[in-house]
């Protein structure tokens, strides 16, 4: 027999401006409580505004989600929203992610349980309960909106929690890429090697297929050739598409294939301090594309398919990255580090990770200090 490979589908998307899609995805007339969910950010640069507009009638609106969503934030968005007919969530992937566990829960004979067990298939689940949802991304980074993944912080334990269950994925996708006009040059940047950071690590990570590559391919050429555009100029409006169709296939990429050590030890720092995602993603990726390279020919050879050289592509693919680093300004100090880190605790949260397990080389303990100790100091 020949090699079998699983793809998850995205939900039903729209490409294009809210105003025009939104009530037709929702079907509006025949939902009564229709339920926003954002952010105090999205909120205060009128983003929500423009999406509440796009409406024919007012829709309740909660915006207490915050960043790098917690246990507790899904469980009380869940009470906020569970007399729902539908939730549109506008904002990043904290304000998705949240979107897409809180609406799940009804569909779940223990809606409060213990949200990691979500990951469990074979837990009894009534599909049909989950509250209809549209996600409305407002940065081109996280690629949520296109599967059924999300990531959840555990506060009690310090751990992100990879959480998947095919009731996740959410009823529908609107992708306008005016909406991410309003991202500051720093979120813009952050947010836009997430992106190149799923693309890299979708190719390369051990779930990647020939249904998932090309994918990882055309997202990496897409955010390596606009992201400083967009950086630089936040109403570059082809820039901002752009890098929003980018995210978007990056997204659905890792969504099928998964990720590398880059997202592992992202994950597990993040969980320990709470550091920007994106930002973190962006100091580690040279180091781990290095890695990788010297250890894995599959890893070098998928580098080498982003690069047109097969001349050291790893070491390549670090230079660029590193340089793309400086032009945007992320190679300072990242937000929430410790004046010392615990790498012990680091260490053991990332070699738990689900990503880490799929990355294309196997990482020890000491090697996974050694990239840490090389991307932050020791």
């Amino acid at each position: 027999m020949g090699d079998m490979y699983a793809f998850h589908p995205p939900p039903e998307t729209h490409l294009g401006p809210v105003d025009e899609t939104l009530e037709r995805v929702l079907n509006a007339g025949e939902r009564a409580d229709v339920v926003v969910l954002t952010d105090d950010g999205v909120r205060e640069a009128g983003v929500v505004e423009t999406v509440v507009d796009a409406l024919e009638f007012s829709p309740r609106i909660v915006d207490d989600v915050a960043p790098n969503p917690s246990v507790g934030t899904v469980v009380a968005v869940a009470e906020d929203i569970r007399d729902a007919d539908a939730v549109v969530a506008v904002g990043g992937g904290s304000v998705m992610d949240t979107a897409k566990v809180a609406s799940a829960l009804p569909a779940f004979d223990d809606r409060f349980a213990a949200i990691a067990g979500l990951a469990d298939a074979d837990r009894p689940v009534e599909p049909t309960a989950a509250i209809p949802l549209v996600l409305v991304p407002t940065t081109a980074g996280t690629g949520t909106e296109t599967g059924h993944w999300a990531v959840i912080s555990d506060h009690d334990t310090a751990r992100k929690l990879s959480v998947g269950h095919p009731v996740l994925r959410a009823d529908a996708a609107v992708l306008d890429a005016e909406l991410t006009e309003s991202l500051s040059p720093y979120l813009t940047a952050a947010t836009g090697f997430d992106v190149l950071t799923h693309a890299i690590e979708a190719l390369t990570a051990t779930g990647s297929s020939p249904l998932t590559r090309p994918l990882a391919r055309h997202a990496f050429r897409l955010a390596d050739c606009h992201l400083l555009r967009a950086v630089g100029d936040g109403t570059d409006g082809e820039a901002r598409r752009r890098m929003l169709e980018a995210s978007y296939l990056a997204g659905l990429a890792m969504n099928n294939a998964g990720l590398g050590a880059v997202h592992g030890i992202s994950h597990a720092i993040g969980g320990c301090y709470d550091t920007p995602h994106g930002h973190t993603n962006a100091l580690l990726l040279p180091h781990v594309v290095r890695t990788n390279a010297s250890r894995s020919n599959a890893a070098a050879a998928g580098y080498a398919t982003l690069l047109g050289t097969h001349d050291d592509p790893g070491e390549r693919l670090a230079r660029r990255m590193v340089a793309l680093l400086e032009r945007t300004e992320l190679d300072g100090e990242l937000p929430g580090a410790p004046a010392r880190w615990d790498w012990d605790a680091v260490v053991d949260r990332a070699l738990d990770n689900v990503n880490t397990q799929t990355n294309p080389a196997p990482l020890s303990r000491a090697d996974i200090v050694t990239l840490c100790e090389r991307t932050f100091g020791p």
